[in-house]
């Protein structure tokens, strides 16, 4: 189909799946994130099984007899017990999954919404509770040839994230003309957290588990909201905190520290024996998320820079500031950080002055 949806097309393909003539209303595209997919909410008659539902539209190649990734992990996910939204239609020769529609409240919003920390810490408190049924149930229902299982995050991986950073927030957005010695002196100081992290036992790992992919629906009359997670189909092998950081330091939504404390007690409470070996104890379980933190603000930065540069998505600037924030508190909880902190922070600051001053514009 062609970049602007042929609600012709569109309607004839749902109304063969249904078994019935299906009327479109209304075809309306959704906001993404820092995604290369595009979402369209497609809106039915009154006749329809389905008030509504969202068409994505993928760019990636499938190579022949490889699943595409986003079914592969949504299968794994839905063994799992993990709530991901329903996949009614697959329409691989036009690069199109028919989705369920999970609304318009991310968890940002909910958060954005809610009148006090209370509101919203039993929303988070389920978050923590979800990805421990990802790293536990999930890891147990992988093959060894679904794809999570053939990816990981290795030292290269971590280490290439970090590159990233420098090319397209650094040097690309950022326009620093930083010396080889002082990128290498940064490395050099980073990549010992990232060997420690790339050591720890691997679990399934999200990899995108943040306030903008879990979405929020209204339960039932007298029950209990319902969370829907998203952006999965990057999931890979990794340790147990890369999506806990990626939650509780989160650059869209700001958690304050008797939060994070209170949530990390959650997870150590909810997880198994073997996933609580992994994080070690409290002292060490404190180190590594902050370790993965570091690492995944730096890669967060990383995309925001590219984002606004190479792509002029400029909204996306606005979310520097807090994510280098977020590298501040952790320099300043990890003394042993000081060194990194020394060379790291004035490049920190330069983007973020410059993301202020431009978001602002």
């Amino acid at each position: 189909m062609p970049s602007t949806p042929d609600e012709g097309a569109i309607q004839a393909t749902l109304s063969a799946h249904f078994r019935m003539p299906v009327r479109i209303t209304e075809v309306a595209a959704l906001a993404g994130d820092a995604s290369t997919r595009s979402y369209h909410r497609v809106r039915l008659g009154p006749d329809a099984p389905l008030r509504s539902l969202v068409m994505m539209r993928y760019p990636d190649e499938t190579p022949p007899g490889e699943e595409l990734p986003f079914v592969n992990v949504h299968r794994v996910l839905r063994k799992a017990g993990v709530p991901v939204p329903e996949i009614y239609l697959a329409v691989p020769e036009a690069k199109l999954l028919f989705l369920e529609d999970a609304g318009d409240t991310t968890l940002e919003t909910a958060v954005g919404k809610a009148k006090s920390k209370e509101e919203i810490l039993p929303l988070y408190e389920r978050c923590v509770e979800t990805l421990v049924r990802i790293q536990s149930e999930g890891t147990l229902e992988l093959d060894r040839d679904d794809i999570p299982a053939r990816l990981a995050f290795d030292v290269d991986k971590f280490a290439w994230e970090i590159a990233f950073f420098f090319e397209h927030a650094v040097r690309g957005y950022g326009g620093i003309d930083l010396p080889e010695s002082w990128e290498r002196a940064i490395l050099d100081r980073i990549i010992p957290f990232l060997e420690e992290l790339a050591a720890l036992p691997r679990v399934l790992v999200h990899r995108d588990y943040h306030s903008r992919n879990v979405m929020v629906l209204p339960g039932a009359p007298g029950k209990r909201c319902e969370l829907r997670i998203l952006d999965f189909q990057d999931a890979r092998m990794g340790n147990v905190f890369y999506d806990l950081c990626s939650l509780f330091r989160d650059s869209y939504v700001t958690l304050d520290e008797k939060t994070v404390d209170h949530l990390s007690y959650v997870y150590r409470h909810a997880a198994p024996a073997e996933l609580k070996r992994m994080g070690g104890d409290r002292a060490a379980f404190a180190w590594r998320l902050d370790m993965a933190a570091l690492q995944r603000n730096i890669k967060a930065i990383g995309t925001f820079g590219n984002q606004a540069h190479a792509r002029g998505k400029t909204f996306y600037l606005r979310f520097i500031p807090p994510t280098v924030a977020h590298l501040k508190g952790n320099f300043e909880r990890n003394p042993g950080l000081r060194r990194l902190a020394g060379k790291l922070l004035p490049i920190l600051d330069a983007l973020s002055a410059k993301a202020a001053a431009e978001s602002t514009q």
